[in-house]
């Protein structure tokens, strides 16, 4: 799950710089539009780029710290995985030793 994440925001840090670079190369060709139509405004570009960039900061942020939740979550299940095969190998001993027990009494009797 960490791995998709993290490929998803390398994928929109892809996509952020392409369109970075449409933004610069439409900044650099001549305008072929009306006089009418409305100039671009590098203020308004910079504010939503920079709350893209918040946006994906908050997002990764977010992530982050489901991403240590189920670490955390995996890591008491591998605990509690372990408690149980120690119990069952135990058990597993008991048992033999219980049956070994009865064997050689049956044997000595």
């Amino acid at each position: 799950m960490l791995a998709a994440k993290e490929m998803q925001l390398r994928e929109f840090q892809e996509e952020i710089t392409t369109l970075k670079e449409k933004l610069l190369a439409d900044d650099k060709e001549p305008c072929c539009l009306s006089q009418r139509s409305v100039p671009k405004d590098p203020c308004r570009l910079h504010r939503e780029n920079d709350q893209i960039m918040c946006n994906m900061e908050q997002w990764a942020k977010e992530q982050k710290i489901g991403n240590e939740k189920l670490g955390n979550k995996l890591h008491e299940q591998v605990k509690y995985i372990a408690k149980l095969t120690g119990e069952k190998d135990h058990l597993n001993n008991f048992m033999i030793f219980n049956t070994s027990a009865d064997h050689h009494s049956q044997v000595f009797k």
